[in-house]
């Protein structure tokens, strides 16, 4: 157990391998467990070698050293678990090693499952993504991130309403789907593990499109119609949580319905401050200090605590906290005075188009991007070269304009061949 401990072996090899995406997976002793938990050794060696990106099999066999027949069955069982994606491209299956978020933190707790300890593996989930703040700012350290509120559109004024961007409205989002599955919610089910789960709904948890796909051939979930689908929506946005997206704008892969107490995004922002967590929506919600009343009822349906109330009797106002609000919209049906409305952002919010061009921006922002170019972690020519291209990524006039909208486009489609 030392050698796990100490970051040495496979599964220490393995945890820098996931440090490299841009989501990152910073060493501790309970992400060793949890590796461990998940990961045979020889699923572990394969995962190591994988490159960044899509490969398929004949690319994972020569990393790997192992032939493409004796490789593709335990690639298929890594994927029953989670820990690595397979889809299909131009008729040949491509496969991904899963991140820790979104990927197989997730994965592992779809469902009920009895192939690994999830109770064992629970705990040191807790203990990584939640209790220790070094994972929530390795995850969380730009501005660009996975998830994206989305407003409940109940709670939005009819003329501000036909504003919203399709790829900013949940019910849109689903609407175009293509697949649509439900999963459990993998931060309540962790919690449940731990006796700290709250009384929110559980079979939640929303996949769309090619991510569906994935969830429901390999068993992490049940397709469903777009009619529950969006059942799901009005059940979750009646429970009072908030609904977080993907975030990009063609393709999404999910909507998750969260609360402040279970979910690891929402829980970086009320446990250690990380406002920038998750992307807020266009909209902000705003107090009219005439009629409020403050009775506190908006205040504690807040799921990160962004509306405190200042004063007392007569006096006692709602303020909102615009640094941390989601725009959510979770607030708005607690205040029976009227005072309470969503108005949009005077700042508009910046949505990448694709899944592909986010993770660029992020590694970009988080200093990784080289590993996108040099994958191959074994030959000592891309360590060099990983090494050089951080540096000039690095310098502030080529960061700026690598994030700037000017040059993004071109930039992407040169990357993607």
């Amino acid at each position: 157990m030392g050698h796990i401990r100490n970051g040495r072996g496979v599964y220490g090899r393995l945890q820098k391998r996931l440090d490299r995406f841009p989501i990152g997976a910073p060493p501790a002793s309970a992400l060793y467990e949890i590796l461990k938990g998940l990961f045979t050794e020889e699923e572990a060696e394969i995962g190591c070698r994988m490159p960044v990106g899509f490969t398929d099999l004949e690319g994972i066999a020569r990393r790997t050293g192992k032939k493409p027949d004796a490789l593709r069955p335990i690639l298929e069982k890594m994927a029953d678990k989670g820990l690595v994606m397979d889809f299909e491209r131009k008729g040949k299956t491509r496969y991904l090693l899963s991140p820790t978020v979104v990927g197989f933190f997730e994965f592992a707790f779809m469902r009920v499952r009895d192939d690994i300890p999830q109770k064992d593996v629970a705990r040191y989930m807790v203990e990584y993504a939640h209790d220790q703040p070094e994972f929530a700012r390795s995850v969380f350290a730009g501005k660009m991130q996975v998830g994206r509120t989305l407003v409940h559109e109940s709670a939005v004024d009819p003329e501000d309403l036909t504003q919203i961007l399709d790829y900013e409205r949940a019910t849109q989002i689903v609407k175009e789907a293509k697949f649509c599955a439900v999963s459990l919610c993998y931060c309540r089910h962790i919690m449940e593990h731990e006796g700290r789960r709250c009384g929110k709904p559980m079979e939640v948890c929303t996949s769309l499109n090619a991510a569906a796909d994935f969830v429901i051939r390999h068993g992490l979930g049940r397709r469903i119609s777009r009619e529950e689908t969006l059942d799901i929506l009005a059940a979750t946005r009646e429970a009072g949580l908030v609904h977080i997206g993907d975030n990009v704008q063609k393709r999404p892969a999910f909507v998750c319905h969260c609360c402040g107490c279970c979910c690891a995004m929402l829980s970086a922002i009320n446990r250690f401050k990380m406002f920038d967590a998750v992307v807020t929506s266009p909209f902000l919600a705003a107090v009219d200090g005439g009629s409020c009343a403050g009775c506190g009822l908006c205040a504690k349906k807040c799921p990160i605590q962004a509306i405190e109330i200042h004063g007392e009797g007569r006096e006692a106002k709602a303020i909102v906290n615009e640094e941390a609000c989601l725009g959510c919209g979770v607030c708005k049906p607690a205040c029976t005075k009227g005072a309470l409305r969503m108005e949009p952002r005077k700042e508009g919010v910046v949505v990448p188009e694709t899944a592909w061009s986010r993770a660029v921006l992020m590694a970009i922002e988080r200093g990784k991007f080289q590993n996108f170019l040099f994958d191959d972690f074994e030959r000592p020519d891309h360590a060099v070269l990983r090494a050089v291209t951080r540096i000039v990524i690095g310098l502030p006039p080529v960061k700026k304009a690598l994030l700037s909208g000017q040059v993004q486009s071109r930039f992407f489609k040169a990357l993607a061949g």
